[in-house]
């Protein structure tokens, strides 16, 4: 049986494998996608230009107004570190600026505008792009209440009263009564963190005659302080004889320590009675009381001049 040969095609019959066709793209088009993929770097690299070129302000706030409808708006602004001031107040400070912009924002004149708040001592603000601010507030502590004409007042360290509207939440705080005690509180508050014996035990700090203090203790006594840096020593020395033979609340009214390595002791007529608080002054007496905190949290102090 004999084979049919094969046919045989021709060579020019045979098409080629289609090769890749490469389509131009139009320059528009093209510029359109370098548009697209760079806006929002170019944007911010254009109004930080702005900024520190200090273009016209027609130009910036064209600039600002590209950088609004690209996303860099301020939308979120979250605040850490607030226990008394009010965040609204907050708020309101850093969206008075005028503009909203991320780009326009000025840092330094919302921080300015922060620390004028009564509790601020100081803050913090960083953006976080594209659109939100992280402010950090340090707050004021407060450390006494200060009693001056028939009032109470909050007051910091430094003696700058902070509002408050609950002032028995701070009744645990040390109580400095006198028309200027608020300015030497830095020094009879450190006096009392040196001595916590008798801090826990006292009543009220008097500041007499603008130059010298006299504690007021919850058991009645009164300890007459030197002047100045004595009153330090003093004070730590009556601490020390305190916690040898307990002398709070054994019936003395006074124990006077102004004179130098002298304690001069006042006792009540009749040997162990128990001292009672100094009265407090009549209406119309030149010294001046405060009625008590809600809840009986704190008692008002005699002022009290010798």
């Amino acid at each position: 049986m004999s084979r049919r040969p094969k046919k045989q095609i021709p060579q020019s019959a045979v098409r080629p494998a289609p090769k890749p066709v490469k389509v131009p793209l139009a320059p528009k088009t093209v510029w359109k996608l370098l548009i697209g993929g760079f806006a929002g770097l170019a944007v911010v690299a254009a109004g930080v230009w702005a900024l520190v070129a200090r273009v016209p302000e027609r130009t910036t706030m064209a600039l600002a107004t590209a950088a609004s409808r690209a996303g860099f708006v301020v939308r979120q602004v979250a605040i850490t570190g607030t226990v008394n001031q009010p965040k609204l107040s907050i708020y309101r400070e850093v969206l008075s600026g005028g503009s909203d912009s991320m780009l326009l924002l000025d840092l330094p004149a919302m921080q300015e505008r922060l620390r004028e708040l009564p509790w601020v001592h100081d803050v913090s603000i960083a953006r976080r792009w594209p659109d939100r601010l992280e402010i950090t507030i340090i707050e004021r502590k407060p450390a006494a209440v200060w009693q001056n004409q028939g009032k109470l007042l909050l007051i910091d360290r430094h003696g700058d009263s902070l509002p408050s509207d609950r002032l028995e939440d701070f009744a645990n705080l040390p109580l400095i009564v006198g028309a200027t005690a608020n300015r030497e509180a830095a020094t009879i508050l450190k006096l009392l963190v040196n001595e916590p014996q008798i801090a826990e035990r006292m009543e009220a700090a008097i500041w007499i005659g603008e130059r010298r203090w006299d504690l007021q203790m919850t058991s009645g006594e009164t300890l007459s302080l030197p002047e100045g840096k004595a009153a330090a020593e003093a004070l730590r020395e009556f601490a020390a004889l305190d916690r040898q033979t307990p002398l709070l609340g054994r019936g003395f009214l006074r124990f006077d320590l102004r004179i130098p390595d002298k304690m001069v002791v006042r006792v009540t007529d009749e040997a162990g009675a128990k001292v009672k608080p100094l009265p407090l002054p009549q209406s119309g007496e030149a010294s001046a009381s405060t009625p008590a905190m809600a809840n009986g949290a704190r008692r008002p102090a005699a002022e009290v001049a010798i």
